[in-house]
């Protein structure tokens, strides 16, 4: 039985995940470089000011990221266009029975239906007016040079919890459709860590 909503699900994943990974990997390489920044003695001398400028541009590429990935415009591909899509039952057993029909019974845990169930929970994390500061930024401080000034931001903290969510709807969505894309929960750490490893073996 094809279902339009089930298919959109199914055909965008990948695109998603990927999206996804790349927003880890900047706010995990950011992060890491933050980690630097804040050192009360800096041994980094000259490279203090262009590791800021990595820095700068790694939040915001993440920024920018969540904002695609929770986009509410009905005509982009987004997590808010999946999950209005999970929330109707019609969908959710297409969905279902398209994923017994591709890849296999539902034999492995947690179920496919506990993954959706999963998926709601942590959707509805989200705070949305932490949301709305990010969008603000993206349209008033990265993405457009607007007559309005900005008026609105987002702390590192509240970047790292969203893009926290966004790697956790991440994972419900690779494990859901069985995609081929690569995506592990750890991958912030793993950027993180990648980043400060890497520029302390470049002290003098």
């Amino acid at each position: 039985m094809f279902d339009p909503g089930a298919e959109y699900i199914l055909a965008h994943a990948d695109r998603l995940i990927t999206v996804a990974a790349r927003c880890a990997f900047s706010f995990g390489s950011a992060d890491g470089l933050n980690d630097l920044l804040l050192r009360q003695n800096d041994p980094y001398g000259e490279w203090r000011q262009p590791l800021a400028v990595l820095h700068r541009d790694g939040l915001m590429m993440a920024v920018l990221r969540v904002s695609i990935l929770l986009d509410r415009d009905d005509q982009m591909l987004s997590f808010q266009a999946v999950n209005r899509l999970l929330k109707d039952p019609g969908v959710v057993a297409a969905l279902l029975l398209a994923l017994e029909d591709r890849r296999g019974p539902d034999v492995f845990q947690p179920s496919r239906t506990a993954l959706v169930e999963e998926w709601r929970k942590i959707y509805s994390e989200i705070e949305w007016k932490v949301h709305g500061r990010l969008v603000h930024l993206r349209n008033r401080g990265i993405a457009h040079l607007t007559p309005e000034e900005m008026t609105k931001s987002v702390t590192i903290a509240e970047i790292r919890t969203l893009v926290g969510i966004v790697s956790r709807l991440t994972v419900t969505l690779q494990h859901l459709c069985q995609t081929e894309t690569a995506f592990r929960i750890d991958i912030l750490d793993e950027y993180r860590k990648l980043a400060r490893e890497t520029m302390r073996r470049s002290e003098p």
